[in-house]
C-alpha cells in the first residue's frame, strides 16, 4: 500500500507539470474578460544560428502617434507557447490600459536554459543563450514603435521566473528589474551570478506549491528530477544581499479580499539599498503553483490553491512603475 501511494502522488506530480504547460500553451481565459484594444505583431530574429520568434504587442496609443514606452518581457512556463502566456496573464489587457509594450518572446522546445543542470531539456542540454537572445531582442526592440530602452523589465512564471533571475545575473547593464512567479533561484547560479549592477527584483511564490518547492530542493515532475533550487527566502536573501539591502524587510499583510479562495497574502520590502534598486517578496500563504488572480487551470488537489487577493500582473507593473528610470550601459 505504501509503494502503491508513493507511485500515485508521483503520477500526479507528472499530471501538474503537464497542466501548467497545458495552460500556458492554450492560454484559457486569462485573468480579464475585456477584449485586447492593443495590436500583436509576430516577428522572429536570427541568434545563435536558430530562428527564434516572438510576440510583441502594443498599446492602441501607439497606433497613430509615437511616444517613449516601458517595455516588459515576459517568459512562459517550461513547456509554455508566448501566446498562451499572454492569455494565461493578461499583460497584454494591462498593457492597453497602462500604455507600455510586452513581449512575449518563445522558448526553445518550449524551454528555457535558466541555469539548472541535468535537467534534460534541449535548452539546457545544448547550452542555448537565451540571455543573449533578450539581449539582441532589446536591441532590436530599441527606436522602434516608441521603445527607447530607458525602462526595460522581465517578468516569468517558474522556468520563466528562473530565466529571469538568469538575466538578472548576466544581463544587469540591459535591464531595469525582474519579476518571478513561481519560481526560485536555482542553485548553481548563485555561485555564478555576478550582476555589472544591482537590479531590483520581486519574487512571487505559494506556500504549498507542488512543484516548485518553497523550502528549495529538488524540483520534480513525476519521477523525472528537474534540478535543485534555493528555497524561496534564500533566493530573496541571496538578491537582498546581491543589491547590498542594509536593513531588515517591512513586513505589510494585504487585505484579505477573498476570504473564501484559502489564501492570505504578506508582502516583505527590502529597504535601503544600493543605486535605489528594491527586493519584494510576495508570500502567498497556502498558495499553489499557480498566477494569483488567474485560472484554476486544474483542480485544486493537482496544482494548489489560486489567490484571489492580488492579480501578479497588476502588483508586478505596480513594482516596475516605479523603480528607478535611466539608461543601462550598453555592451
Amino acid at each position: 500500500m505504501p509503494i502503491r501511494h508513493h507511485v500515485s502522488r508521483l503520477l500526479i506530480r507528472g499530471a501538474q507539470a503537464l497542466a501548467l504547460a497545458s495552460a500556458f500553451a492554450a492560454g484559457g481565459s486569462g485573468t480579464t474578460g475585456a477584449a485586447e484594444a492593443g495590436r500583436d505583431l509576430r516577428q522572429t530574429i536570427e541568434h545563435g544560428g536558430i530562428t527564434r520568434s516572438y510576440i510583441l504587442h502594443l498599446p492602441p496609443a501607439v497606433a497613430g502617434a509615437q511616444m517613449p514606452l516601458p517595455l516588459v518581457i515576459a517568459l512562459h512556463a517550461g513547456g509554455g507557447r508566448a501566446a498562451g502566456f499572454a492569455r494565461f496573464t493578461g499583460f497584454s489587457a494591462l498593457a492597453d490600459k497602462a500604455g507600455f509594450a510586452v513581449v512575449y518572446p518563445q522558448g526553445v522546445d518550449r524551454h528555457w536554459n535558466d541555469g539548472r543542470t541535468r535537467v534534460g531539456f534541449r535548452a539546457h542540454a545544448e547550452n542555448i543563450d537565451d540571455v543573449g537572445f533578450m539581449v539582441k531582442l532589446i536591441d532590436a526592440l530599441r527606436g522602434k514603435h516608441g521603445i527607447t530602452g530607458e525602462r526595460v523589465y522581465v517578468a516569468g512564471a517558474a522556468n520563466g521566473g528562473m530565466m529571469a533571475m538568469r538575466i538578472a545575473c548576466e544581463a544587469a547593464d540591459r535591464i531595469h528589474g525582474v519579476a518571478a512567479v513561481m519560481a526560485n533561484f536555482p542553485d548553481r547560479m548563485r555561485f555564478r551570478c555576478a550582476p555589472k549592477r544591482p537590479v531590483s527584483i520581486l519574487v512571487m511564490n505559494g506556500t504549498v506549491d507542488p512543484i516548485v518547492p518553497w523550502r528549495g530542493g529538488e524540483m520534480r515532475s513525476g519521477f523525472r528530477r528537474l534540478g535543485k533550487l534555493l528555497s524561496t527566502e534564500a533566493t530573496v536573501e541571496y538578491w537582498a544581499a546581491k543589491n547590498g539591502c542594509s536593513d531588515a524587510p517591512l513586513l505589510d499583510r494585504l487585505p484579505d479580499k477573498a476570504p473564501a479562495d484559502g489564501t492570505e497574502v504578506r508582502r516583505e520590502r527590502y529597504q535601503n539599498c544600493a543605486q535605489g534598486s528594491r527586493v519584494v517578496l510576495y508570500t502567498i500563504d497556502r498558495g499553489g503553483h499557480t498566477w494569483p488572480g488567474g485560472q484554476q487551470y486544474q483542480p485544486e488537489a493537482a496544482i494548489g490553491k489560486v489567490s484571489r487577493d492580488i492579480a501578479a500582473q497588476d502588483a508586478i507593473w505596480a513594482f516596475f512603475r516605479t523603480l528607478p528610470r535611466g539608461t543601462p550601459r550598453s555592451r
